[in-house]
């Protein structure tokens, strides 16, 4: 993709959209003490669903599959789910919806470099393992693979982001290193099955 030079409505927007990096960063970090939970036991007071689709009244729905949690009142997302510890950390999808001036003629390519410009500062030693153009609901989307240090170990994130009538869509899975293909699979079918609903 080609890159462009930030103009001063990008800049403008970078003052409104930074916070999406370090919102997806925090989630590696449990939201309470990480206790070492068996394979398939519920941490207390989080209950385990069954397979759900969510409809959020933003403009987007995902299919959840059974073994993924609830994680209530996460900071800065609109939904976030997690499953079972993996070392220090918990596998985390969120979802996060911000809406952007309609002044500002907002691009998916404009975002793309914003947010490419800013990963560096904000995932220490980032690497970049993909990065490819797709399809959301007849919309472009970009989506990302990259890793770096999360707080507690190396992590993995797995990103989409499109934008879709001056809203941006970033739907992201968070993996540890050494987590199990069987619980890769399943965040990533989470994050495949993200789908645009708004008119």
């Amino acid at each position: 993709m080609t890159r462009f030079a930030p103009s001063l409505p990008v800049l403008v927007l970078a003052l409104l959209t930074l916070p999406a990096l370090p919102s997806a960063l925090a989630q590696t970090t449990p939201a309470a003490p990480a206790p070492v939970t068996a394979p398939g036991a519920t941490p207390a007071g989080q209950k385990v669903i069954e397979a759900i689709t969510v409809t959020s009244d933003k403009g987007y729905s995902i299919k959840v599959p059974s073994g993924w949690t609830p994680l209530k009142n996460a900071p800065n997302v609109d939904v976030a789910f997690v499953n079972e510890v993996v070392g220090a950390l918990r596998p985390t999808v969120t979802v996060q919806v911000r809406d952007t001036p309609p002044e500002l003629k907002v691009t998916l390519a404009d975002i793309r470099d914003l947010y490419a410009s800013q990963m560096p500062k904000d995932v220490p030693n980032l690497k970049m393992l993909g990065e490819k153009t797709i399809r959301i609901s007849g919309q472009n989307a970009i989506l990302w693979s990259y890793s770096g240090d999360g707080d507690g170990g190396k992590v993995r994130w797995t990103q989409v982001l499109t934008i879709k009538n001056n809203r941006l869509y970033t739907a992201t899975l968070i993996t540890p290193t050494n987590t199990p293909q069987e619980l890769l699979d399943s965040g990533r079918a989470i994050i495949d099955s993200f789908t645009l609903t708004a008119k």
